[in-house]
């Protein structure tokens, strides 16, 4: 008995291993799949806001109408353009870590002061104090989460406006790092690196839909002042059924 028990017992493991390995490979292999994917969108975006490229093979968007479609001095869009200014700086920060999994404990971090301050800033009561050194802020005497203090979130105040094209333009390129920076060691994907890298994702998804709406809405723009343009008759918008 002694005899037939033992390889059974030195089998088993031998057959577990190599039943979990395809499985872990096919998991990285497709999070290196999708996280390549992600930067190749982030990268189309920059070069979209850089003006003369074609959005989604529909209509070419130049700097005038990006500009157009961007107001400069409108309150709204300068609040914006802050807060995608403190998360691009807070990108730029976290990139350097040089540990990928704790780059994306970061990178989790971040996301969560980033809605957090979005909320915050939206709220008309709620009033934001600078530190000296421009990387926390503390607000109405509370704090985010318990220590009352950003920890990754970039907060700081500019003494001038910034330009809304150029700064998601940045925003853009240091998302697209963060990617690029995941995809070079599949050896970081388990249970919670996969998790955090879900919730990062899912929350620079949301921006790039809300983006993604207002380009498509200047793309029908473009489109619309050309038919306008070619229509002898002078015919308007709601004649080509738009």
């Amino acid at each position: 008995m002694s005899v037939i028990n033992s390889p059974t017992t030195v089998l088993s493991p031998q057959s577990s291993s190599s039943s979990t390995l395809p499985q872990q490979f096919h998991t990285a292999s497709s999070q290196h799949d999708l996280v390549v994917k992600r930067s190749a969108t982030w990268r189309y975006l920059q070069r979209v806001h850089q003006g003369g490229m074609v959005l989604y093979n529909t209509a070419v968007l130049t700097e005038a109408d990006l500009r157009k479609g961007y107001p400069y001095n409108d309150e709204k869009m300068q609040r914006k353009t802050m807060q995608y200014f403190m998360l691009g700086s807070s990108l730029a920060t976290i990139l350097e870590i040089p540990n990928q999994a704790d780059c994306l404990k970061a990178l989790h971090v971040v996301v969560q002061e980033f809605d957090y301050f979005i909320a915050s800033d939206s709220k008309s009561k709620m009033m934001l104090k600078f530190r000296a050194t421009g990387r926390k802020a503390l607000l109405e005497g509370k704090s985010f989460e318990e220590t009352g203090e950003y920890s990754q979130l970039d907060v700081r105040p500019l003494p001038f406006q910034l330009d809304y094209i150029i700064t998601f333009a940045s925003l853009c390129d240091m998302i697209a790092q963060v990617y690029e920076k995941l995809s070079g060691n599949g050896n970081i994907w388990n249970m919670n690196t996969l998790d955090l890298f879900q919730r990062v994702d899912s929350r620079f998804k949301k921006i790039l839909t809300t983006v993604s709406k207002e380009l498509e809405g200047m793309a029908r723009d473009v489109i619309l002042d050309e038919l306008n343009g070619m229509d002898p008759l002078g015919g308007t918008t709601e004649d080509w059924g738009f």
